[in-house]
């Protein structure tokens, strides 16, 4: 009699791990949900209008959905269940309630919180049912889609048909190609033709139908009969496929990056088919350049993200504590207000200085403008006096005056010449010029700068620094007395 050889520990191990790289993958699982691009799909149309963080690219919603814990898929939950929902405090503690309510009133057979006295969990469900869930409740709100139309930026009907997601093209085999808004490319088959249904056993049809006729079995065996007719009725229903919401088409994901693209294209590269042709120019034309952008942007991000790691390392090998670390940003962050304070203090300490340097600057100039008054009056009074004397030594000239009382010619004449002198003197100052303008420059300076001078005082200043044109100050009519 041969005996059972037991498998090697070895090889049954083997066995194992390939029967585990056979399976796909959690993300390769969500990918390939139908449910999470449509939901993905959603949020970038409407997501601004729902409040739902829109800057979330859909790497960002795997990451999510991969985190244990996360809240990221209750969060946008919860946005949906706001408006669908007329209740406006709904919180996380609130959700499960008010998300069942929401189903029990327009999708009871798709209620998936239960009808017991408490709803199951949404945290509670794997991140499959989680994406399932989600997705339900955008077609809950797509009942009404007039609502949420009005909440959209896009109100024509022109800007509201560029919602619509044209197929990209057809293989050979008749089978569809989609690029959503997440420039990822999926693939649907139609569903496969359903298979004949097995024919039923004639001879227990018979026999049941004799034994109902008849009336001659006992109940315990009529019954029995009839438990081998449910049974056949339930093994029938559980030979067909499990209808996910497509209606048994398959839906893929082919490629999610530009190297999956171009590996796809390879495949299309010497086709004959007119439809992958045109599949494969629509695919080069328009979604390559788009992903070539991507990849661009992501080694960027890739090349930040290294960096951060490489600082998350240097800082992991000097073993510092979180107490440590939290020491050091909080020193870092009072030393960053330090020096703000200082530069603010040094900004203000600077403006200060130079108002007080403005201030000193117009001071001086107001005591130089009024010093220069002041000799001008002096000098006038002085050309006056000169004036005054002159005359009268010329009336004297003149005049019939004895001859103790005259003035010998001499000192007259003396006289005379000193009152001249003394007049050209002043005419001389007159011709005396000197430049003190409002901007600080001060002295008997030229700088080549247009200048104008005040026709009272003679002091010369920029016309730019008075507001001046150039053009106004060289007419023959112009006229300028300082203040």
């Amino acid at each position: 009699m041969p005996t059972a050889r037991k498998r090697p520990l070895q090889n049954a191990d083997l066995n194992d791990k390939a029967q585990e790289a056979k399976q796909p993958s959690m993300l390769h699982r969500i990918r390939n949900m139908w449910q999470f691009a449509n939901l993905f799909q959603f949020i970038l149309l409407f997501g601004q209008a729902l409040k739902i963080n829109d800057n979330m690219d859909i790497e960002d919603l795997e990451a999510e959905c991969l985190k244990p814990g996360s809240m990221a898929l209750q969060d946008i939950g919860l946005s949906l269940l706001k408006f669908l929902s007329s209740h406006r405090g709904l919180t996380h503690e609130l959700f499960d309630e008010y998300a069942r309510r929401q189903f029990l009133a327009k999708a009871p057979d798709k209620n998936p919180f239960g009808t017991a006295e408490v709803p199951a969990r949404f945290a509670d469900f794997d991140v499959f049912t989680k994406i399932r869930v989600l997705q339900l409740m955008t077609q809950l709100i797509m009942i009404n889609p007039e609502r949420l139309r009005e909440k959209t930026e896009e109100q024509r009907d022109t800007d509201q048909t560029n919602w619509r997601i044209e197929p990209y093209g057809w293989d050979r085999h008749d089978r569809t190609y989609f690029v959503l808004d997440d420039n990822r490319l999926y693939r649907l088959t139609d569903a496969p033709p359903p298979p004949p249904k097995p024919k039923k056993n004639t001879k227990k049809a018979k026999a049941a139908q004799r034994a109902r006729k008849r009336r001659r079995v006992a109940s315990g065996e009529a019954s029995d009969v009839d438990d081998a007719g449910d049974e056949a009725s339930e093994a029938e229903a559980a030979a067909e496929p499990q209808d996910d919401g497509l209606g048994g088409m398959k839906w893929e994901c082919l490629a999610v990056s530009l190297e999956e693209v171009r590996g796809f294209l390879s495949t299309l590269q010497k086709t004959k088919d007119p439809n992958e042709k045109t599949l494969r120019d629509q695919i080069q034309d328009h979604l390559l350049p788009i992903l070539e952008k991507q990849e661009a942007s992501r080694k960027r991000k890739q090349l930040q993200r290294e960096k951060e790691l490489l600082s998350l390392e240097k800082m992991a090998h000097a073993k510092r504590s979180s107490r440590i670390a939290s020491k050091m940003e909080q020193r870092r962050r009072e030393e960053q207000a330090r020096e703000e304070e200082q530069r603010r203090r040094e900004a203000e300490a600077a403006s200060r200085k130079a108002l007080q340097q403005r201030l000193k600057m117009e001071r001086e100039r107001d005591n130089r403008l009024m010093s220069r008054e002041q000799r001008l009056k002096e000098r006038e009074t002085r050309r006056r006096l000169h004036e005054e004397e002159l005359a009268q030594l010329s009336e004297n000239s003149r005049g019939e005056r004895s001859a103790s009382a005259r003035m010998s010619e001499r000192r007259r004449l003396a006289e005379i010449e000193r009152n001249k002198k003394a007049l050209q003197e002043l005419e001389e100052e007159e011709d005396d010029w000197i430049f003190d303008c409002v901007c600080g420059v001060h002295g008997q300076v030229d700088d080549g700068t247009h200048s104008v001078a005040c026709e009272r005082c003679n002091v010369w200043q920029h016309s730019k620094c008075l507001g001046i044109n150039e053009q106004e100050a060289d007419k023959d009519d112009f006229h300028f007395v300082c203040s």
